[in-house]
Protein backbone atom coordinates (compact mmCIF):
# COMPACT_ATOMS: atom_id res chain seq x y z
CA UNK A 1 0.00 0.00 0.00
CA UNK A 2 1.33 3.32 -1.35
CA UNK A 3 1.82 6.12 1.91
CA UNK A 4 -0.53 8.99 1.75
CA UNK A 5 1.62 12.22 0.72
CA UNK A 6 -0.47 15.70 1.64
CA UNK A 7 -0.70 17.32 -1.18
CA UNK A 8 1.20 20.71 -1.97
CA UNK A 9 0.04 24.17 -1.34
CA UNK A 10 -1.49 25.01 -4.60
CA UNK A 11 -0.90 28.16 -6.38
CA UNK A 12 -2.37 30.45 -9.27
CA UNK A 13 -0.76 31.83 -12.07
CA UNK A 14 2.81 30.67 -13.34
CA UNK A 15 6.19 30.62 -12.26
CA UNK A 16 10.18 30.92 -13.93
CA UNK A 17 11.42 27.36 -14.29
CA UNK A 18 14.70 28.56 -16.07
CA UNK A 19 17.50 31.16 -15.60
CA UNK A 20 17.84 31.07 -19.63
CA UNK A 21 15.27 32.97 -21.52
CA UNK A 22 15.24 30.85 -24.32
CA UNK A 23 14.36 27.35 -22.13
CA UNK A 24 12.01 29.43 -20.31
CA UNK A 25 9.89 30.42 -23.50
CA UNK A 26 10.07 26.95 -25.09
CA UNK A 27 8.94 25.97 -21.59
CA UNK A 28 4.76 27.47 -22.27
CA UNK A 29 3.05 26.20 -24.79
CA UNK A 30 -0.53 26.43 -26.32
CA UNK A 31 -2.47 23.78 -25.56
CA UNK A 32 -3.44 22.95 -29.41
CA UNK A 33 0.42 22.89 -29.81
CA UNK A 34 0.28 18.38 -29.82
CA UNK A 35 -2.99 18.20 -31.87
CA UNK A 36 -1.48 20.39 -34.58
CA UNK A 37 1.96 18.91 -34.05
CA UNK A 38 1.21 15.30 -34.50
CA UNK A 39 -2.97 14.62 -35.56
CA UNK A 40 -0.94 14.97 -38.84
CA UNK A 41 1.47 12.32 -37.97
CA UNK A 42 -1.04 9.68 -37.16
CA UNK A 43 -2.46 10.47 -40.69
CA UNK A 44 0.85 9.88 -42.47
CA UNK A 45 1.74 6.57 -40.36
CA UNK A 46 -2.08 5.39 -41.10
CA UNK A 47 -1.69 6.31 -45.16
CA UNK A 48 1.30 4.26 -45.25
CA UNK A 49 0.45 1.70 -43.82
CA UNK A 50 -2.47 1.44 -46.09
CA UNK A 51 -1.63 3.25 -49.26
CA UNK A 52 2.32 2.05 -49.24
CA UNK A 53 2.62 -1.44 -47.22
CA UNK A 54 -0.76 -2.59 -48.65
CA UNK A 55 -1.89 -3.33 -44.97
CA UNK A 56 -5.47 -4.44 -45.09
CA UNK A 57 -8.47 -2.11 -43.49
CA UNK A 58 -9.42 -4.96 -40.61
CA UNK A 59 -5.43 -5.11 -39.76
CA UNK A 60 -5.03 -1.33 -39.28
CA UNK A 61 -7.69 -0.80 -37.32
CA UNK A 62 -6.92 -3.59 -34.42
CA UNK A 63 -3.16 -2.91 -34.84
CA UNK A 64 -4.14 1.07 -34.15
CA UNK A 65 -6.04 0.16 -31.47
CA UNK A 66 -3.74 -2.00 -29.95
CA UNK A 67 -1.25 1.01 -30.18
CA UNK A 68 -3.48 3.06 -28.42
CA UNK A 69 -3.46 0.34 -25.63
CA UNK A 70 -0.23 0.43 -25.24
CA UNK A 71 0.25 4.32 -24.82
CA UNK A 72 -2.61 3.89 -22.00
CA UNK A 73 0.04 1.80 -20.20
CA UNK A 74 3.21 4.01 -21.51
CA UNK A 75 1.27 7.11 -19.75
CA UNK A 76 0.30 4.80 -16.17
CA UNK A 77 3.18 4.26 -15.92
CA UNK A 78 5.18 7.59 -17.05
CA UNK A 79 3.07 9.59 -14.80
CA UNK A 80 3.14 6.80 -11.91
CA UNK A 81 6.97 5.88 -11.96
CA UNK A 82 8.71 9.22 -13.67
CA UNK A 83 6.34 12.09 -12.77
CA UNK A 84 6.00 11.13 -9.73
CA UNK A 85 9.53 10.42 -8.68
CA UNK A 86 11.13 9.43 -4.92
CA UNK A 87 12.78 12.66 -4.48
CA UNK A 88 16.11 11.87 -2.20
CA UNK A 89 17.87 15.01 -2.27
CA UNK A 90 18.43 18.69 -3.49
CA UNK A 91 19.12 17.52 -7.59
CA UNK A 92 16.19 15.23 -7.32
CA UNK A 93 13.62 17.37 -6.29
CA UNK A 94 14.93 20.10 -9.03
CA UNK A 95 14.37 17.00 -12.02
CA UNK A 96 10.89 15.91 -10.68
CA UNK A 97 9.99 20.34 -10.53
CA UNK A 98 10.81 20.19 -14.17
CA UNK A 99 9.27 17.70 -15.42
CA UNK A 100 6.21 17.52 -13.28
CA UNK A 101 6.39 18.84 -10.09
CA UNK A 102 5.74 22.80 -11.47
CA UNK A 103 2.24 21.41 -12.98
CA UNK A 104 1.34 20.31 -8.99
CA UNK A 105 2.15 23.55 -7.80
CA UNK A 106 0.78 25.30 -10.37
CA UNK A 107 -2.11 23.44 -12.08
CA UNK A 108 -4.14 26.87 -13.53
CA UNK A 109 -1.23 27.37 -15.55
CA UNK A 110 -2.45 26.58 -19.00
CA UNK A 111 0.72 26.99 -20.96
CA UNK A 112 2.32 24.07 -19.05
CA UNK A 113 -1.00 21.73 -19.50
CA UNK A 114 0.75 19.59 -22.22
CA UNK A 115 4.15 18.09 -23.18
CA UNK A 116 6.38 20.66 -25.08
CA UNK A 117 7.51 20.21 -28.19
CA UNK A 118 11.19 20.36 -27.50
CA UNK A 119 11.04 17.73 -25.09
CA UNK A 120 7.44 15.84 -27.29
CA UNK A 121 9.59 16.02 -30.82
CA UNK A 122 12.49 14.25 -29.02
CA UNK A 123 10.01 11.19 -27.40
CA UNK A 124 7.87 11.18 -31.00
CA UNK A 125 11.47 9.98 -32.91
CA UNK A 126 12.69 7.63 -30.01
CA UNK A 127 9.01 5.71 -30.37
CA UNK A 128 9.62 5.56 -34.44
CA UNK A 129 12.89 4.03 -33.91
CA UNK A 130 11.71 1.64 -31.31
CA UNK A 131 8.48 0.54 -32.97
CA UNK A 132 10.60 0.23 -35.85
CA UNK A 133 13.44 -1.88 -34.10
CA UNK A 134 10.74 -3.86 -32.80
CA UNK A 135 7.94 -4.42 -35.55
CA UNK A 136 10.27 -3.77 -38.54
CA UNK A 137 9.60 -1.31 -41.34
CA UNK A 138 6.86 -2.50 -42.94
CA UNK A 139 4.37 -3.90 -40.10
CA UNK A 140 5.15 -0.41 -37.50
CA UNK A 141 3.11 1.90 -38.89
CA UNK A 142 -0.67 0.94 -37.76
CA UNK A 143 0.76 0.49 -34.24
CA UNK A 144 2.90 3.42 -34.56
CA UNK A 145 -0.20 6.07 -35.29
CA UNK A 146 -1.97 4.51 -32.51
CA UNK A 147 0.60 5.25 -30.04
CA UNK A 148 1.35 8.83 -31.05
CA UNK A 149 -3.08 9.25 -31.00
CA UNK A 150 -3.13 7.98 -27.71
CA UNK A 151 -0.42 10.74 -26.76
CA UNK A 152 -2.69 13.27 -28.45
CA UNK A 153 -5.95 12.07 -26.51
CA UNK A 154 -3.85 12.57 -23.24
CA UNK A 155 -2.48 15.81 -23.49
CA UNK A 156 -5.81 17.61 -24.78
CA UNK A 157 -7.70 15.53 -22.01
CA UNK A 158 -5.23 17.01 -19.70
CA UNK A 159 -5.82 20.30 -20.96
CA UNK A 160 -9.86 20.16 -21.06
CA UNK A 161 -10.07 18.83 -17.73
CA UNK A 162 -7.89 21.44 -16.42
CA UNK A 163 -9.22 24.66 -18.38
CA UNK A 164 -12.77 23.85 -18.80
CA UNK A 165 -16.03 22.63 -16.87
CA UNK A 166 -16.92 19.05 -18.67
CA UNK A 167 -21.01 18.63 -19.19
CA UNK A 168 -21.11 14.93 -20.20
CA UNK A 169 -21.08 12.02 -17.07
CA UNK A 170 -17.64 10.80 -18.56
CA UNK A 171 -16.23 14.07 -18.79
CA UNK A 172 -16.93 15.12 -14.86
CA UNK A 173 -15.29 11.71 -14.07
CA UNK A 174 -12.40 12.20 -15.82
CA UNK A 175 -12.25 16.04 -14.37
CA UNK A 176 -12.99 14.79 -11.07
CA UNK A 177 -10.41 11.76 -10.82
CA UNK A 178 -7.40 14.24 -11.95
CA UNK A 179 -8.97 16.58 -9.52
CA UNK A 180 -8.47 14.03 -6.71
CA UNK A 181 -5.31 13.46 -7.95
CA UNK A 182 -4.03 16.57 -7.66
CA UNK A 183 -5.73 17.77 -4.75
CA UNK A 184 -6.69 15.31 -2.24
CA UNK A 185 -4.28 11.97 -3.08
CA UNK A 186 -1.06 12.67 -5.56
CA UNK A 187 0.32 9.15 -4.70
CA UNK A 188 -3.15 7.49 -6.44
CA UNK A 189 -5.40 8.06 -10.09
CA UNK A 190 -2.39 7.91 -12.06
CA UNK A 191 -4.37 7.34 -15.37
CA UNK A 192 -5.32 10.87 -16.83
CA UNK A 193 -7.18 9.75 -20.24
CA UNK A 194 -7.41 5.99 -18.62
CA UNK A 195 -8.22 6.39 -15.22
CA UNK A 196 -9.84 2.90 -15.53
CA UNK A 197 -6.11 1.58 -15.58
CA UNK A 198 -5.44 2.75 -12.11
CA UNK A 199 -8.66 0.49 -11.14
CA UNK A 200 -6.76 -2.80 -13.13
CA UNK A 201 -2.86 -1.57 -10.78
CA UNK A 202 -4.65 -0.71 -7.48
CA UNK A 203 -4.18 3.28 -7.57
CA UNK A 204 -7.74 4.23 -7.52
CA UNK A 205 -7.54 5.62 -3.90
CA UNK A 206 -9.99 6.22 -1.08
CA UNK A 207 -13.55 7.25 -3.10
CA UNK A 208 -14.68 10.15 -1.42
CA UNK A 209 -17.54 13.13 -1.67
CA UNK A 210 -16.56 16.36 -2.80
CA UNK A 211 -17.19 17.81 0.85
CA UNK A 212 -14.69 15.56 2.19
CA UNK A 213 -11.80 17.20 0.72
CA UNK A 214 -10.85 19.70 3.41
CA UNK A 215 -7.48 21.61 2.85
CA UNK A 216 -6.67 25.05 2.91
CA UNK A 217 -5.47 25.35 -1.02
CA UNK A 218 -8.70 25.48 -2.47
CA UNK A 219 -8.35 21.99 -3.17
CA UNK A 220 -11.85 21.43 -1.77
CA UNK A 221 -13.33 23.97 -4.19
CA UNK A 222 -12.01 22.45 -7.20
CA UNK A 223 -12.96 18.86 -6.46
CA UNK A 224 -16.40 20.20 -5.62
CA UNK A 225 -16.47 21.52 -9.42
CA UNK A 226 -15.19 18.70 -10.92
CA UNK A 227 -18.38 17.27 -9.69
Amino acid sequence: MQKAVSPPRVKRGTTRMFESDLLERLSHVHPLVPAFLYLPVVIAALAVAIFVKNVGWGTVLWQTFAGYLLWTLFEYWLHRLMFHMPVVGPKTARIQFLIHGVHHDYPWDETRLVIPPAASLVLCVLTYLAFRAALGPDAMYAPFAGFVLGYVVYDETHWYVHAFKPTTRFGRWLRREHFLHHFKEPTTRFGVSCPWLDYVFGTRGTPVGPRDVSTDNGADAAVERAS
